[in-house]
């Protein structure tokens, strides 16, 4: 069942996994937990990423899902959306489905299909879970939601990106918009693991699908330097500058 949980205390675990809308750091939350229509506040501790383009704060209010058997066992409802005037509570069913195959943002972990990637403190994916987005893509049990890599080059933030892992997804331009420029058709799509900088923000961790050039695919490499722009709405809207990249130096 449905309830609201009041933020009473909150710790970083220097993990990272997918939310709804973005990645995000995976927090120790303790709460205090109200189901809507009513019933007594229980305080419960969990574990989870919240989908805030802000870190949390004791005194937010978030929404939540209540076992009905179980009061204790509480999760972070990521599907409920929040009144936007301070945190910008999102789930990725706020953000507009885009036709670019340039930019593949992969749907999120907690929705029908989809998967989650967990990364460590120094920003390493784990194998598992980058192997089972790359399968669920090839399958189509993973839907992709398209950015425009465009824009994103034009509006977003630039910055480099250093390579974690890199993939063939065994599908092209083609597969993924016919329509598309006819010179990109026969690029091969890719799923690329990345810690990204920008300036003024931290390091942080992104996946998403890309195509590359073929005359680029020689660099696509753990360790390459990526010349890239980011959406900070969304840091998993990541578009390669391949007229830049690699960075050398």
């Amino acid at each position: 069942m449905q309830g609201e949980a009041t933020i009473q205390a909150y710790k970083d675990t220097g993990m990272y996994e997918r939310g709804t809308g973005n990645f995000g750091s995976v927090y120790q939350l303790k709460l205090l937990v109200t189901p809507v229509g009513g019933g007594a506040p229980v305080m419960v501790e969990i574990k989870s990423t919240i989908d805030s383009i802000v870190d949390p704060t004791i005194g937010d209010r978030i929404p939540v899902i209540i076992s009905p058997t179980n009061p204790m066992r509480v999760k972070v409802d990521h599907k409920r959306t929040r009144p936007p005037e301070d945190k910008g509570w999102h789930t990725a069913d706020n953000d507009p489905g885009l036709n670019d195959p340039d930019l593949a943002d992969l749907e999120a972990a907690t929705r029908p299909g989809g998967f989650k990637v967990a990364f460590d403190a120094s920003g390493r994916p784990s194998a598992g879970d980058v192997a089972a987005l790359a399968g669920g893509v090839q399958s189509g049990a993973v839907k992709q939601i398209h950015g425009q890599a465009a824009q994103t080059l034009a509006t977003g933030v630039h910055g480099t990106a250093v390579i974690t892992t890199a993939q063939p997804l065994g599908k092209t331009v083609r597969d993924v918009n016919p329509d598309a420029d006819p010179s990109r058709l026969n690029d091969p799509m890719w799923l690329f693991t990345v810690e990204a900088t920008v300036p003024g923000e931290k390091p942080f961790p992104a996946v998403f699908g890309h195509r590359v050039p073929p005359a680029k695919l020689a660099s696509v490499a753990p360790g390459v330097k990526l010349a890239v722009a980011v959406d900070m709405a969304d840091h998993n809207k990541v578009a390669i500058d391949w007229d830049k990249s690699p960075v050398v130096g």
